[in-house]
């Protein structure tokens, strides 16, 4: 069985080396594609390409970033696929903490197909930023493993689908999630999310997105907040939900069910996705050939 990363990067630098070879040591390829990095992170994924065949680079082009370009590297690479094969959404911030293939072998039941992420989001604490206030300091910082660095984070309630197992009929078309991914697994695969590093990291990342924010149109998401300050938290405040975590201990698990269906539902699901995924595949529409991913002026951080 083969495992296949979908990775869309931006400006990740400080992390993308960790974040790629720990998802090489559980991928048999990495597929990735750059919406315009210009601060190294294209060179450092070439780099890594040139030393180990299984990361391959779709391109870097400056392009608004949408889920249109998971559907794009997933319909250039699928024939790499074998059905049965698992592929994955791999994010330079986030590390699966189980690496798929032990989740998929130890925690699914052989009905699930589709796994939901359980996100575990780590923040930069105003304790820490006042530890950070010099260039050296953070460059001492960054020579640690991320997961030494940030220690407390927010367990966070809502799931969405990170790993689903392929078959030859499937289609996933811009704009949308894959259709009739499955079973969704009852379980939820546990990923460590690193958006919030240190203070230069964040006052570029969040520069960058006010920047980017015109052309993008979205306005009510934490993900375009323009002041790094303002995602900032207090290691005092319990009553924010902040866990404190220590690296190589297991993570806390949380038992919802909110991304699964009602037991009546789940059971028609069941008897549906066993019998008539292949079929339901055919009324579904096909990927675009004429589609070319929006683009973006030049914008730097």
């Amino acid at each position: 069985m083969k495992y296949h990363g979908l990775l869309v990067v931006r400006d990740e630098a400080d992390i993308i080396t960790q974040s790629v070879r720990y998802a090489l040591t559980w991928a048999d390829w990495i597929y990735a594609f750059d919406t315009g990095s210009t601060d190294g992170t294209w060179d450092i994924l070439q780099e890594i390409a040139s030393k180990d065949k299984r990361l391959v680079l779709y391109g870097r082009e400056s392009i608004r970033i949408r889920n249109d370009l998971r559907a794009m590297l997933f319909e250039r690479y699928r024939d790499q696929a074998a059905s049965g094969n698992w592929f994955a959404i791999v994010d330079a911030d986030e590390f699966y903490h189980i690496p798929p293939p032990v989740f998929v072998r130890e925690w699914l039941r052989p009905e699930e197909t589709a796994v939901c992420y359980q996100l575990y989001d780590f923040k930069l604490t105003k304790q820490e930023c006042r530890r950070l206030r010099s260039l050296t300091a953070i460059e001492i910082e960054r020579r640690e493993p991320i997961e030494q660095r940030r220690r407390h984070y927010i367990p966070i309630v809502f799931a969405e689908p990170r790993l689903f197992q392929y078959r030859p009929t499937m289609r996933w078309v811009p704009s949308k999630t894959p259709y009739n991914l499955g079973l969704i697994a009852r379980e939820r695969i546990p990923i460590r999310h690193y958006p919030n590093r240190d203070p230069l990291q964040m006052e570029a990342r969040y520069r960058l997105r006010s920047q980017m924010r015109p052309y993008v149109g979205l306005s009510a998401s934490p993900h375009w907040i323009t002041n790094w300050r303002d995602m900032l938290v207090n290691e005092t405040d319990t009553g924010s939900g902040l866990e404190y975590w220590k690296p190589k201990t297991p993570l806390p698990v949380y038992s919802r069910m909110n991304h699964i269906a009602s037991p009546p539902k789940r059971m028609a699901q069941r008897v549906v996705h066993s019998m008539l995924l292949p079929v339901l595949d055919r009324i579904r529409p096909i990927y675009p050939a004429v589609f070319q991913p929006e683009r973006m002026p030049d914008v730097r951080r």
